[in-house]
Order: structure tokens, then C-alpha cells, then sequence
């Protein structure tokens, strides 16, 4: 088989006139205003800190101190995006995370619990199922533990949990052997 040659490309020649050669070129600094970002950012923040009257950061503190984890994380991601930075809503939402799927690995039985299909593949035709909790399913085998389960699909802990405790409160999946869910 014969081999093709690639094709040289010279670099374009400077303008006539040009004196601009790789070293000697201006950079263009764009315009900033301080002060117009400033105002942005606080008109950002005003709107992340009050929803229905009540600051954000209070009514996802009350959520989670009610138990509410999923709801609280909800607003604190809202709030993290307005304002990236802000060291309380880190920390709830860490708390929020952890609550949260400590509440998971609960329905779920336990990390040593393994997961099978409770309806028939043809059965399981009938229900929508979005695509992450299709993979979760396609991993269960009977022998497979949700640890194993969540170290293998490589989705983010928290995803896989939520989708896994999904799957069982719809009946789609039950717990074959761990400790059973409450």
C-alpha cells in the first residue's frame, strides 16, 4: 500500500509592514469594572439569601435540622452556585451529603446487602426507567453487595444510593441477603 506523503504548510507571512513577529505581540487587556462586578455579585447573593422571606441559608439549616436532607441539599446547591464560596453552606451541605446517605445505606439494608430483581425482565419493560438506575439493575446478580455495586459504576456515592433506594422502594428490587431494610 503506497503511503501518502503529509502535506507542508508554510507559517503566513507578517503584513507588509507588519513588525509583529511571535515574540513582540501586544496583548489586549478587556475592559473590567470593579464596581459593576461588585454590584453583580451582591445582586447574586440578595437572591440566594432570601427565598419566601426567610434567608436560604436558614430555611436549609430548619430542612435539615427536620430531617429533610434531600430538600435542604436542594437549596444549598442553589445557594453554592450564586455564591461558590460561602464557608456555612459548604458545611451544611457536607452535613446535608452524609445525612443523606446515611439515610440510603438505611433503605438499602446495609453496604454488605446484596440487591436482586424482583420482576421479571419482561416485566421490567413496563416501568420507565431513567438510564443510571437501568446500569444499577444490569449490575445486580445476586452475589454482587451495594458496596461492590457502588465501587463498580463508578457514578458519584450519593447518585448511585439514591437511585438504588429508588429502585427498591418501586418494588423493582428487594434484598436477598444482609440485613434488611426497616
Amino acid at each position: 500500500m503506497p503511503s501518502v506523503l503529509p502535506e507542508t504548510t508554510t507559517p503566513p507571512e507578517p503584513a507588509e509592514g507588519s513588525t509583529d513577529t511571535d515574540e513582540e505581540r501586544t496583548t489586549v487587556v478587556p475592559e473590567f469594572d470593579p464596581e459593576a462586578f461588585a454590584r453583580d455579585t451582591e445582586i447574586r447573593q440578595r437572591a440566594a439569601s432570601v427565598v419566601g422571606g426567610e434567608p436560604t441559608i436558614d430555611r436549609a439549616r430548619r430542612l435539615h435540622l427536620d430531617g429533610k436532607h434531600e430538600d435542604a441539599l436542594f437549596l444549598l446547591v442553589h445557594l453554592l452556585e450564586l455564591a461558590p464560596l460561602h464557608p456555612e453552606a459548604t458545611e451544611l451541605s457536607n452535613q446535608c451529603r452524609q445525612a443523606l446517605e446515611r439515610q440510603c445505606v438505611s433503605a438499602v439494608g446495609s453496604e454488605s446487602s446484596v440487591l436482586v430483581a424482583a420482576v421479571s425482565a419482561e416485566e421490567l419493560k413496563r416501568f420507565a426507567l431513567d438510564n443510571v438506575s437501568a446500569f444499577l439493575l444490569s449490575r445486580m446478580d445476586g452475589t454482587t453487595n451495594v458496596e461492590s455495586i457502588l465501587d463498580i459504576s463508578g457514578l458519584p456515592r450519593l447518585l448511585a444510593l439514591r437511585h438504588l433506594r429508588s429502585l427498591l422502594e418501586r418494588g423493582l428490587v428487594v434484598v436477598a441477603s444482609g440485613r434488611r431494610p426497616r
